[in-house]
């Protein structure tokens, strides 16, 4: 069986990224706009197109930006949460293979960290908690990191 790929937030600028590289490699692409709390949608989706690999790319982000997250803090948590650790749950339970592409905005410099000197890895506790977004994000990063 070839990979192919199921995307939410399909409609993003990462997504339209992904979608646009999987593609050219000659590979099987699909976006759903299925919200990805809704648990029995997610299921029904994941049995409808049959994905080796699960692209998450959805989320809160807000609109115009993330200041909008700060007044809308029960859909953040529905999206950024809730959302995403239920879609990582029905992918882990139907063996599919799953990649949330979450968010730069957990981390802010430190004296380990300076502007152009040692970077962050993906082991590294979220240090940033400046805004309800960035709190949603670094939440899901540390209750996945405890796997």
């Amino acid at each position: 069986m070839s990979d192919s790929f199921l995307i939410w937030g399909g409609e993003g600028w990462v997504a339209g990224h992904l979608k646009t590289l999987l593609e050219s490699q000659g590979k099987k692409v699909a976006p759903t706009p299925v919200r990805m709390q809704n648990r029995e949608a997610v299921i029904a989706e994941l049995e409808r197109v049959k994905p080796t690999h699960v692209l998450n790319c959805a989320g809160s982000t807000g609109r115009p930006n993330v200041d909008w997250c700060e007044d809308n803090k029960e859909d953040t948590i529905r999206n950024n949460v809730i959302g995403t650790l239920n879609l990582a749950d029905c992918c882990f339970l139907k063996n599919i293979h799953c990649t949330v592409f979450a968010t730069g905005c957990i981390y802010q410099y430190d004296e380990e960290h300076k502007m152009g000197g040692k970077g962050f890895t993906e082991t590294d506790k979220a240090n940033f908690a400046g805004s309800f977004y960035s709190e949603t994000k670094a939440h899901v990063e540390e209750v996945s990191a405890a796997e």
